[in-house]
């Protein structure tokens, strides 16, 4: 083969892997950058706006207690509020799959702010401005592992209630998913009376 041909070849063969590669670093590069302006759209429109350093410690997976009625009677409910997985810069925002006893399956948005050494949690089922669950915990320190406050709810049998909640760290009963046990029920009682009145000392 003529060595000019053989430069040509070679020059068009590195002319061509070079727009390649070109191509590929400029698609990530476009991806990276849909994404954080992404993050950066959702956080500007969150209303509800933290100092993002108060977040840091809040920004972790949570086990949540709330006691409820269901049918008449008092229940405690079991969560999970995955908060680490919230890129929101100054806010706090996730989705949960929420599961009814009549096995129907509820998407909720749920937010967090604080403000001084208060913690406050606001949730909604998608597309329902109405009904807002909303939850203070008086005492949030961040050091701590268990967190205990009031809630404001209307529930499921259309009732406005004040409540009990709990955020902890690692799971406090046996029991996970929806509805406890009557076992659970009288381990969360004990456990929110002695830690609700720990936090007010």
């Amino acid at each position: 083969m003529p060595y000019g041909q053989a430069l040509l070849i070679g020059l068009g063969g590195g002319f061509v892997g070079a727009i390649t590669a070109t191509y590929l670093v400029s698609a990530s590069v476009r991806r990276q950058s849909q994404r954080m302006t992404d993050v950066l759209e959702e956080s500007l429109t969150s209303t509800l706006r933290s100092d993002n350093a108060r977040l840091a410690s809040a920004r972790r997976p949570w086990h949540h207690y709330f006691l409820t009625t269901l049918r008449g009677q008092y229940v405690w409910r079991y969560e999970q509020y995955p908060f680490h997985l919230s890129a929101h810069v100054s806010s706090l925002s996730t989705e949960i799959d929420v599961q009814s006893d009549s096995g129907l399956t509820h998407r909720y948005l749920v937010e967090a702010f604080v403000r001084h050494e208060r913690l406050a949690i606001l949730s909604r089922k998608v597309g329902d401005e109405a009904n807002i669950f909303v939850e203070i915990y008086p005492q949030f320190d961040g050091e701590l592992s268990e967190f205990f406050g009031v809630g404001i709810v209307r529930t499921w049998d259309a009732t406005n209630i004040v409540t009990k909640v709990i955020l902890s760290r690692a799971p406090l009963v046996s029991g996970t998913d929806g509805t406890l046990t009557q076992e659970d029920f009288v381990e969360l009682d004990r456990i929110w009376e002695q830690g609700f009145k720990a936090d007010d000392a």
